[in-house]
């Protein structure tokens, strides 16, 4: 969709700073339009769902068909390694065709004296799509998925800093949808704010910050605009004495740093058991010192850079902070790159107080302190502290240990010896200030549809 202004701005690759194209930036009477084009659509768009089921299968081809050119710009424009890029891609292409074959009905209920009753599964109408910069393609297919096939019409509005890959993708799959069914806008002025609280938006779904969903919240209040919500994370993983170190280490470093840690359910915090923590520190040292940090697109790069300018001074703070404390950097604490982006190298930080701001704070950087506690209780009441409460894991050979300790975890995904492994068919959002609703699954189908109970007198 291009502004009537005809007016763009351009987006940036962050690890060289180099523009890589230009972005449409839309005003408020564009928006207008596009709610205006989605809801002249949504009656006929929801009158068939075999009609949507066979669309949706149709994206799915042709996302396939084209992912090496869209993983290649979710790299360039993001800033991940390629290798991450691709599987970004094959979650997208995997989460349209799960919900393209989802099965559901209206429900009858059980037959009572003189009356016959049925709920209805019914779409909203104007679904909004608000995605974040650190996932543009695979945390919007979560939205659009099943809010397409309910039978809703939907609005994308991505971070104005990887809103290139996402029009790729929309203009992509609207070479099947029919008009005004799925639409994207763009700014980087604002304009797209309004959203939240457009009359002619029934719904609103967001993936960002803890203070984004705040704003969202605050603006869909006034109508009581529904609202699903996929916020912030600050997810601890728990170390045992049992665990087998060496691969314990090498899969919570797979966890915490992938992306250059800025994904929502990474692990950001480790508590290790005390009479294991030198050995751990070491061998997730090892593991992290020996990541290359580079170019996205280039061939062996492990970690990209940090995403912005604003998150990468951030992240170093945050570490400044922990050695102005008395911490201590194990490996990192540099920029890891001579390239001219936004680089942090991959850092890890021991010796650390609990309470310190690396610690308690979502850093969603490469950067991971490492904390030893003394007794498993101590743990669970450092793992739940805070406002967050998205994923946990904990790590250890004894499995009926580790599931007793995942009944005292307060997230809303809870792993035992890995992390950052999300399916397609169990519910994913947050406890706490982590969000509100869910995605995926029968769950995040419901998200999208509203109930009509129909009660006949006989």
């Amino acid at each position: 969709m291009l502004s009537s202004t005809l007016t763009t701005y351009q987006a940036y690759d962050p690890a060289l700073l180099d523009p890589i194209g230009e972005v449409p930036n839309l005003t408020a009477s564009d928006v207008d339009r596009a709610v205006e084009l989605a809801t002249e659509a949504q009656l006929s768009w929801a009158a068939d769902l075999d009609t949507r089921r066979v669309a949706l299968r149709e994206v799915v081809h042709r996302i396939r068909a084209d992912a090496d050119r869209l993983a290649r710009l979710v790299s360039l424009e993001q800033g991940k390694d390629l290798k991450l890029a691709n599987v970004e891609v094959a979650m997208t292409a995997a989460i349209f065709e799960y919900y393209a074959n989802f099965e559901w009905s209206d429900l009858r209920l059980p037959d009572r004296d003189n009356r016959q009753v049925t709920v209805q599964l019914r779409p909203y109408g104007v679904v909004a799509a608000v995605t974040p910069w650190n996932y543009p393609l695979s945390l919007l297919a979560p939205k659009v998925a099943p809010a397409l096939i309910a039978g809703n019409t939907v609005i994308a509005k991505p971070a104005a800093t990887t809103a290139l890959c996402t029009v790729a993708l929309v203009d992509l799959m609207n070479e099947v949808l029919p008009e005004g069914v799925l639409q994207c806008v763009t700014s980087n002025a604002g304009a797209t704010r309004g959203l939240a609280s457009h009359p002619g938006v029934a719904k609103v779904s967001v993936t960002g910050s803890g203070p984004t969903g705040q704003a969202i919240m605050r603006r869909a209040a006034d109508r009581m605009q529904r609202v699903t919500l996929e916020l912030g994370g600050n997810d601890p993983a728990i170390v045992t004495a049992d665990v087998d170190i060496p691969e314990a280490a090498r899969r919570i470093a797979a966890s915490a740093f992938r992306n250059a840690g800025q994904t929502c359910i990474s692990i950001k915090r480790v508590f290790v058991d005390r009479s294991v923590e030198s050995e751990f520190t070491d061998a997730l040292a090892g593991v992290v010192s020996a990541l290359q940090v580079g170019h996205g697109v280039a061939q062996g790069t492990d970690i990209g850079p940090v995403h912005t300018a604003k998150q990468r001074d951030f992240v170093i703070d945050l570490i400044d902070d922990a050695v102005r404390s008395g911490a201590r950097i194990v490996t990192g604490g540099d920029k890891g790159s001579d390239l001219p982006g936004h680089f942090v190298a991959p850092t890890v930080v021991t010796d650390i107080d609990p309470a310190a701001r690396l610690v308690v704070e979502e850093q969603f950087g490469p950067v991971l302190p490492v904390v030893a506690f003394d007794g498993i209780d101590t743990a669970i009441e450092l793992a739940n502290a805070g406002p967050f409460g998205l994923g946990s894991s904990i790590w250890s050979a004894d499995l009926d240990a580790a599931y007793a300790i995942a009944e005292r975890i307060n997230a809303g995904t809870v792993w035992i010896n890995q992390h950052t492994v999300v399916e397609l068919d169990a519910p994913f959002g947050g406890w706490k200030e982590s969000g509100l609703g869910r995605e995926r699954g029968a769950w995040g189908l419901n998200e999208y549809l509203q109930t009509r109970t129909v009660n006949v007198a006989l």
